[in-house]
């Protein structure tokens, strides 16, 4: 039996597809603890959404920093000193990078720098998100001198063909992973 749908009806189904296509992606939340620091980490979780990395990691910036997720600025708090990749980090709040390098090698960056609020960047920003830490429009090149370590990192086996990006801190690991890669690297208290 056909059934004709009423046009607001119709109007209802379209407006829920939509709403759904244009959903952001979660943003990623992770707490945990090495020694005895705290440690956060809040990051957007872009998708794949049936692009292949190779051509997202091409788009990339003449300095290959991304800013490692989506919209707001990623930011790994720790409430002790660390040592990351052989690297002292004091404890403290800072906004995580990623350099990528042409050869695929990637380093970890952190920065003091703490983004700029969503409000100051754009005046028509829905009020929930006016304070929100958003990254430089001018790129990572207008906060380098406020870079406070840059920390190699090792290629890791990737668990899976990962379509939405990853941060995972386990054990002794502080691990990226998105598209079929991972890259880590250890992370200790000092």
């Amino acid at each position: 039996m056909n059934r004709i749908l009423p046009l607001h009806a119709i109007l209802a189904l379209a407006v829920a597809a939509l709403a759904t296509a244009q959903e952001p992606n979660p943003r990623g939340d992770l707490s945990g603890a090495v020694g005895e620091a705290a440690i956060t980490i809040d990051y957007g979780r872009p998708g794949l959404a049936g692009r292949m990395l190779d051509d997202l990691l091409a788009m990339l910036p003449p300095d290959r920093v991304w800013r490692a997720g989506e919209n707001q600025v990623t930011i790994l708090e720790t409430s002790a000193d660390l040592d990351i990749g052989g690297v002292d980090v004091s404890a403290g709040r800072y906004s995580v990078y990623l350099h990528i390098a042409e050869d695929g090698a990637w380093s970890l960056l952190l920065n003091s720098h703490q983004g700029i609020a969503l409000g100051e960047l754009w005046a028509e920003a829905p009020e929930a998100m006016r304070n929100e830490p958003w990254p430089m429009l001018s790129g990572y090149g207008a906060i380098a001198e406020q870079e406070v370590a840059r920390i190699p990192l090792t290629e890791a086996e990737a668990t899976s063909d990962q379509d939405i990006f990853a941060i995972d801190l386990t054990g002794d690991a502080l691990r990226f992973a998105w598209g079929g890669v991972a890259w880590q690297t250890t992370i200790a208290a000092r």
